[in-house]
């Protein structure tokens, strides 16, 4: 790729040249790709800067990071004039978490407690969020405990001039890498915040359940199966499903029991779940009782056991099967 080509589409007044020449850098050499990008970084459109941003999170080296970071504090100043939207920064804290760049702390906790109102569609919009996010996930791949308390705050942050189901969905993203950072960060602490959403999850909605779930049991917390055991009976199929494959991953004889025990009020999508689950478990305890369940009397026990076992490879289970 010519470099010269590059350098020109760079410097036109047209900002589409200038995204075209962000792609066209990725192509070159590093040592000529990287001063291109740091360049494009400074762009007067925060677009092109934006993807300039992103592109370096594949390749930049310790001397590009550091003029990276400078960056995201000089847009940090006044925000909503130097990065309307907060791109720049949320691909900046991406990068610095995926390169596990440790000079960047201080700027990633700056990060994730900016708030950044503008005007969307004539409606005042928190458009910092996907920033808050991108920097709980990076400071929990640095492993940086002091930052856990912000975490949870974002975990719990539902605050929007929206109304019902629309104020739920407006920090969705945000809160669902609240979850995931804080299961990533790996202190047993997060559990209370988890535990305390999963307890109390009025207006919340399902996908940011499941990620507390999942991050509650990457925690090996010891009072999983209380937490789980209520959604088991949850009217969200959905939720209730998720709850039980949960439980399953935990490969306890205890919560093979809850599972066995939730069959015997369920139906329909959420007993297709419980069996899906228990087939997950993989211990014998769990196999022998599905086999049990092929003389139940429910014939819809009985169909999806046989379709669980079906995709077995376990001898015992075919032989029962054949049977």
């Amino acid at each position: 790729m010519d470099g010269d080509k590059v350098e020109r589409f760079m410097h036109s007044k047209k900002s589409e040249d200038r995204v075209r020449a962000v792609s066209m850098a990725e192509a070159l050499p590093e040592e000529a790709r990287l001063p291109i990008l740091v360049k494009l970084l400074y762009d007067k459109s925060s677009y092109v800067a934006a993807l300039a941003a992103k592109s370096l999170g594949d390749c930049a080296d310790p001397e590009t990071l550091a003029a990276m970071r400078a960056r995201f504090e000089e847009v940090s100043d006044e925000g909503v004039r130097n990065d309307p939207g907060c791109h720049i920064r949320a691909n900046l804290a991406f990068a610095f978490g995926r390169l596990e760049y440790l000079p960047a702390l201080n700027s990633l906790r700056r990060g994730i407690r900016t708030v950044q109102i503008e005007a969307v569609g004539g409606v005042p919009f928190d458009t910092g969020a996907h920033l808050r996010a991108n920097c709980a996930l990076a400071l929990a791949q640095l492993s940086d405990r002091e930052s856990l308390r912000d975490m949870a705050l974002l975990l719990f942050d539902m605050t929007s001039p929206m109304k019902g189901r629309d104020a739920a969905l407006a920090k969705l993203e945000m809160r669902k890498a609240a979850a995931q950072a804080i299961a990533i960060l790996g202190d047993r602490s997060g559990a209370v915040p988890l535990t305390i959403k999963l307890s109390y999850p009025e207006n919340e909605m399902p996908e940011v359940l499941q990620e507390c779930m999942q991050a509650l049991v990457a925690l090996e917390d010891e009072r999983v199966n209380d937490i789980l055991e209520p959604y088991l009976s949850s009217p969200d199929a959905g939720l209730s499903g998720y709850a039980a494959l949960m439980l399953a991953s935990t490969a306890s004889e205890a919560a093979l029991t809850l599972l066995k025990n939730a069959v015997q009020t369920s139906y329909g999508e959420q007993l297709k779940y419980l069996i899906i689950a228990i087939s997950t478990h993989r211990s014998d305890e769990a196999r022998d009782y599905l086999i049990s369940e092929l003389k139940s009397e429910r014939e819809s026990v009985r169909a999806l056991v046989r379709e669980a076992l079906s995709n077995s490879l376990d001898e015992v289970a075919k032989a029962a099967l054949r049977q």
